[in-house]
């Protein structure tokens, strides 16, 4: 596992000097680190989300369930046995759950990692340590091409996380 280097922001160097003679007597150095604090955010509720990717009201119950089984790095296992768990849980069939996970992705909600592995948009949904989510972030483009649709270009190192987090 790769080590994170911290980042010294400040060094202080204390001396202690012997009055009758003015001979130093200890050097002390101290390093002071600068740690990253966590943006500022704004609680979103599923029903917005929902609603701001133009989503089936009868999706809400199903996004819930699965991000509230998301670890932490974001990662929602999506295997058949779970799937069916979960769609029994929510009383819907496997079918419509299928469904649902393929339009979350289709929307930009979920990032396939792998056959059955999805990630959770770190933009939208957060579980785990700052110093971790903040490794997860996408850089999302939009640019208008002409009369069609704003295309959209993702840039990250996501799925290098992910294996790395995963041990692939």
């Amino acid at each position: 596992m790769k080590m994170k280097k911290k980042k010294i922001s400040q060094t202080q160097i204390t001396q202690t000097i012997d009055k009758n003679t003015g001979e130093i007597i200890e050097i002390s150095k101290t390093n002071v680190f600068k740690v990253d604090r966590e943006p500022d955010y704004i609680k979103m509720y599923i029903s917005d989300i929902i609603r701001l990717n133009d989503l089936p009201s009868g999706t809400s119950a199903i996004l819930l369930e699965l991000v509230s089984q998301m670890g932490y790095n974001n990662i929602i296992p999506a295997y058949k046995p779970i799937k069916e768990l979960t769609a029994k849980k929510l009383g819907i069939s496997l079918n419509y759950l299928n469904k649902a996970i393929q339009t979350f992705y289709e929307k930009g909600l979920f990032i396939r990692v792998a056959r059955g592995v999805y990630m959770a948009d770190p933009d939208l949904f957060a579980r785990g340590k700052w110093e971790d989510i903040k490794e997860l972030r996408l850089v999302i483009e939009y640019k208008n091409k002409q009369e069609k649709k704003g295309i959209r270009k993702l840039k990250s190192n996501i799925s290098e996380e992910v294996q790395l987090k995963l041990n692939l």
